[in-house]
């Protein structure tokens, strides 16, 4: 079959956070900037999941959904997808990941412990630290001299002691960082021995490009035996972000038998009608179109990294082996770009609390990109780009991009 990852969706005018201009302006100093900031892709998704949902639609009814487990197709993806034979007798739904890492964070740990989280770090990582008053203990990844992200092993195991936890997100966001098995089956080692829970939020497991492999937690604890919780969703997989849904694969019996439990008395049990349709028609029936628009993105890194390293290579890509997102490296030319915007603060808007490279490149490119400040204040000198588009407008921004940098 031949998917169409050329042509994106035009949504301007919708109700698209990703594209809304007042959003837009706030990150950047520009509302007609393009979009290339939140983790949401431009393309179509799969068609038997559109046609599932046309389906429902022209039945014109969204009833109640029979409460009947959904654990089965997500254990078929998880085999066909990763080779993971997952126990379902400990896998369960959750709301969206971030509701199930919460939940995790907050009934396995307790108010004043520390959360060991790898950064540069998923900003809401850092929020549901802080609102469930816990501490954060920050462990940050080696930065390689071409721009990519590895694990500090002596760093990871100074740190560990300070934390009750482990939160973990592998593949790695936003560096696109793939652990590798050995380094998964170092972490867990670790956290065994000092009788460490390990919360690996996997969102984007399903989107490793064909080159690399990703390992899921659970599968690399086969052998280990520590105490781990891994999370998946359909949702970066198939561009189904505004669809909170997911799955939760526990190690530990006694934990998720206390999760579910939870669970049940929250009301927090079952999928919602839609998103049961969609995900099942996605799982089913979506494993040719993952593995095409895997392909397409690394095709597209791979033109990005070229057209870097010839027109400037200044600016350096990390790791971007899984998903759509990857961090871009301006350190070379931070300092020209801090002492063009702060000279001239009107036309360059810095957002609360942000960094000076979202309003340049807003400004100078009209490209609207996370600032690194999102992922911790040690990142100024980065921006996350969004790849989620076609190759031909990705390439587009890229040169604007360069374009900004080279008049400096």
């Amino acid at each position: 079959m031949e998917f169409d990852f050329d042509n994106p969706v035009n949504r301007k005018g919708t109700d698209s956070i990703k594209w809304n201009e007042d959003v837009i302006e706030s990150i950047c100093s520009n509302r007609k900037a393009d979009a290339f900031w939140v983790a949401d892709m431009d393309f179509k998704t799969e068609e038997h999941i559109k046609l599932s949902a046309q389906r429902e639609a022209e039945l014109g009814i969204f009833g109640y959904p029979l409460e009947a487990p959904v654990t089965g197709i997500f254990a078929q993806w998880a085999k066909k997808r990763h080779d993971w034979e997952i126990d379902e007798s400990k896998t369960t739904f959750v709301n969206g990941l971030l509701h199930g890492v919460a939940l995790a964070v907050d009934m396995f740990s307790k108010e004043g412990d520390g959360i060991l989280i790898p950064s540069p770090t998923y900003r809401p990582f850092m929020e549901i630290s802080a609102d469930s008053k816990r501490v954060m203990v920050d462990m940050p990844l080696k930065k390689e001299q071409d721009g990519k992200f590895s694990l500090d092993r002596n760093l990871f195991l100074e740190k560990l002691s300070q934390a009750k936890l482990v939160l973990f997100c592998s593949p790695h966001n936003p560096s696109g960082l793939v652990f590798s098995l050995e380094d998964l089956r170092f972490v867990l080692s670790e956290a065994k021995k000092q009788e460490k829970l390990v919360i690996s939020d996997e969102i984007h497991a399903d989107l490793s490009h064909p080159s690399s492999t990703h390992i899921p937690m659970g599968k690399a604890n086969e052998g280990i035996g520590a105490d781990v919780i891994t999370f998946m969703a359909p949702s970066k997989t198939f561009n189904l972000a505004g669809e909170h849904a997911g799955f939760a694969v526990f190690s530990n019996e006694e934990m998720f038998g206390e999760f579910t439990l939870r669970q049940r008395a929250l009301r927090l049990t079952t999928p919602g009608y839609t998103i049961k349709q969609l995900m099942s028609a996605a799982y089913l029936e979506g494993y040719e179109y993952n593995q095409a628009l895997c392909l397409y993105l690394e095709n597209t890194v791979k033109a990005m990294r070229k057209y870097l390293e010839k027109e400037c290579p200044e600016l350096k890509l990390a790791n971007s082996e899984a998903s759509f997102v990857t961090f871009l490296d301006c350190s070379e030319v931070y300092n020209k770009i801090e002492k063009k915007v702060l000279s001239e603060p009107e036309k360059y808007r810095i957002a609360k609390g942000g960094g000076i490279l979202s309003p340049f490149f807003g400004v100078e490119a009209a490209i609207c990109m996370n600032d690194g400040t999102w992922f911790g204040p040690s990142y100024k000198e980065y921006v996350r780009l969004n790849y989620g588009t076609s190759r031909a407008f990705t390439m587009n921004a890229l040169e604007r991009i360069v374009k900004a940098v080279k008049v400096l």
